[in-house]
């Protein structure tokens, strides 16, 4: 259980550890990502089925997740696992994939990580957020249609389609977004 829990919530620390400056890499956005934090992790929604056959548990309906200062939210997570659910429904502790959306937010300070779709795929050690882009940290803004990290290198990338980036001055508000 401690590590489904650990990985539902890993999507949303890596989302955003300290999120980028328009130009910061974006590795360095997710130096902060640890799965070992003592802080509790805490999952609200309004549903959650457990199909141990398939080896998936889904949270459905005003899905969030909280840990520390970081909140991730979304409609749906499709947690995919390995091993027998436990009693009381619980899902089998090798979580393999974590899929959020349609329509994800990770917020944590003034560090904002939005898109439709955001998959954490543990094998690889990936966290890949797809459709309409945009990070924003205060006033920066980064847009594009798929942010790619590596948690392993903590090294990403945003691509797809036209990248925009807007870096307000010091101190000072943009006079427009991308």
């Amino acid at each position: 259980m401690r590590v489904l829990i650990l990985a539902t919530a890993a999507l949303a620390l890596a989302l955003l550890g300290p999120a980028p400056a328009a130009a910061q890499d974006f590795g360095a956005a997710f130096s902060g990502f640890d799965t070992g934090s003592d802080d509790p992790i805490q999952i609200e929604a309004d549903r959650l089925e457990v199909h141990d056959p398939e080896k998936l548990a889904i949270y459905s309906g005003n899905v969030r997740v909280r840990q520390g200062q970081t909140v991730l939210e979304a409609p749906e997570l499709r947690v995919f696992y390995a091993g027998e659910a436990e009693p009381g429904g619980v899902p089998g502790s090798q979580v393999s994939r974590i899929e959020a959306g349609p329509g994800v937010t990770v917020r944590s300070g003034d560090q904002t990580a939005t898109g439709n779709t955001a998959v954490l795929d543990m094998g690889r050690d990936l966290i890949t957020m797809s459709g309409n882009v945009v990070l924003t940290q205060g006033s920066n803004i980064v847009r594009g249609d798929r942010l790619v990290v590596d948690l392993a290198t903590k090294e990403g990338r945003v691509e797809g389609g036209r990248v925009q980036t807007l870096i307000a001055p010091s101190g000072g508000a943009p006079a427009g977004a991308p």
